[in-house]
């Protein structure tokens, strides 16, 4: 069961590295732009210097796939960013947390996974508990994410389930760093394209000015999304892809219960709806989301 422990590691992480992100678009960056120019940078340096080594060592064709897999990882990541500037991360990260569903049709698919009736049914609880939180009620008693936000969200989370789905199938080919490093690489490279939109280069020099900030950045990209990675990718080499995917979309759980406590009134550092009817649904539908994940770690 190391795939298991190792997936819950990356959950809850991931939903620390998540909450601060979140804090850290909304209060310490002009915009969330400058964030995802700081990501790149941060996961290019993570790879970069290592790529001549790694293709000159490794076949060219896993190499790219593990490009690759990045490239489709920033996607994701760009959309769910570009999002949170406007949307409450406990609503939002539900709905990106639903790529289990796209994995293990992927890997059914093409892996020759082994996918019986009470996983498909975990698989579909956990989806169906995501996308509830998500469209629960908000403040105004109404449903804040829009249709076209939704798909869009939708989109992202089938690219980050595509990125472990192309992660795992070159497990054989490549050994875990040098593939973590790649992937660094793929991320890096798409993400910093942002650097041609106006504004976000000095926006993102600001940023490196205000120590407070760039630390906050630096701890939060460099150490703690590094973490959530790796344990990310001892998970799959440990187990089948499908199963790590779908344990760690327990994220949104940690989100909620941290986006509480920092909603609290003498803490206040998030702005999260707290009570009513807003705050019943998301509990329920972060309880399927658990129940599901539960099913799968069980079954």
């Amino acid at each position: 069961m190391t795939w298991l422990i190792f997936s819950f590691l990356s959950a809850f992480t991931f939903s620390l590295v998540t909450v601060l992100d979140k804090v850290i678009i909304t209060k310490h960056v002009s915009s969330a732009k400058v964030f995802i120019l700081g990501l790149g940078i941060t996961q290019t340096a993570m790879g970069f210097y290592l790529f001549p080594w790694l293709i000159s060592h490794y076949p060219l064709i896993p190499s790219l796939i593990a490009l690759v897999s990045g490239i489709v990882c920033a996607i994701y990541l760009i959309i769910m960013f570009m999002a949170m500037e406007s949307q409450d991360v406990s609503r939002l990260i539900p709905v990106v947390s639903t790529y289990p569903i796209f994995v293990a049709f992927l890997s059914y698919a093409f892996l020759g996974e082994s996918i019986g009736l009470y996983i498909w049914l975990s698989i579909i609880l956990t989806v169906s508990g995501a996308v509830m939180v998500s469209l629960g009620p908000s403040q105004s008693g109404r449903a804040s994410t829009s249709i076209r936000l939704m798909i869009l969200l939708f989109f992202g989370s089938l690219c980050f389930g595509l990125s472990q789905f192309l992660a795992k199938i070159i497990v054989d080919d490549m050994e875990l760093w040098p593939q973590f490093m790649l992937r660094s690489l793929g991320v890096g490279i798409a993400s910093s394209f942002v650097i041609f939109f106006p504004g976000v280069k000095k926006g993102f020099i600001q940023l490196v000015k205000t120590p407070k900030s760039f630390f906050l950045f630096f701890f939060t990209e460099g150490i703690l999304a590094f973490a959530a990675i790796a344990f990310f990718y001892f998970a799959i080499y440990a187990g089948e892809v499908y199963l790590v995917s779908t344990v760690m979309s327990s994220r949104p759980v940690f989100v909620f219960f941290l986006g509480i406590i920092l909603s609290l009134p003498f803490i206040k550092i998030l702005s999260e709806r707290l009570e009513g009817k807003a705050l019943y649904v998301r509990a329920i539908g972060t309880f399927m989301t658990v129940a599901g994940v539960s099913g799968i770690a069980l079954l």
